[in-house]
């Protein structure tokens, strides 16, 4: 009885201990090589989600601000590395105002050229049909480019702020852009 408590005890304590260390929240939506925590934020989020937020030090959104969208792969399944060049594509999400920026894995901003790699929705470059491309690459492109220079293995992270894409049914039903490889080194 006592070698069962034992075992149930650190059986336990080990999978939360796994849960609040993992990445990504349990209640997580999948948009292609997208991830989304609508919850995260708002009273209905789970507990060991916000353990994990508690231990990363991270303030998500709020469900009245607006939403934050991850990516640590390409739409083929391949971590994100400097060590390739690729072109994220397509339409803008709903949203009022959104950020697309590089971070590493542990959350931190990734510094380019001249500071902050990111680029914003008021200063981005879109075709006539309201689509766009963004290079990320370690050497300078024409266009909307974001440098991954130093940057090793890095995650793409989109913020939309003053969205409708915060509820469940909106968020599964957005488009998201393409995250497309093209060559490495």
């Amino acid at each position: 009885m006592l070698v069962a408590t034992a075992a149930a005890l650190t059986l336990g304590l080990w999978t939360a201990w796994l849960t609040v260390r993992s990445p990504t929240p349990i209640d997580a939506i999948a948009l292609g090589a997208w991830q989304a925590w609508p919850n995260a934020g708002t009273a209905d989020a789970d507990p060991y989600s916000r353990a994990r937020l508690a231990r990363v030090g991270e303030i998500p959104l709020g469900s009245g601000e607006g939403l934050m969208l991850l990516a640590q792969d390409d739409d083929s399944g391949a971590p994100l590395s400097a060590a390739c060049d690729y072109r994220i594509a397509g339409q803008t999400p709903p949203a009022r105002l959104w950020t697309v920026a590089l971070e590493d894995l542990n959350g931190q901003f990734v510094e380019g050229p001249s500071g902050v790699a990111a680029l914003g929705s008021q200063n981005l470059l879109r075709s006539a049909d309201g689509s766009f491309e963004i290079t990320l690459s370690p050497k300078p492109q024409t266009g909307n480019w974001i440098s991954t220079d130093g940057a090793g293995r890095f995650r793409v992270v989109i913020r939309l702020y003053d969205t409708s894409a915060r509820t469940g049914t909106a968020l599964t039903t957005l488009f998201m852009p393409s995250i497309i490889r093209d060559r490495c080194t």
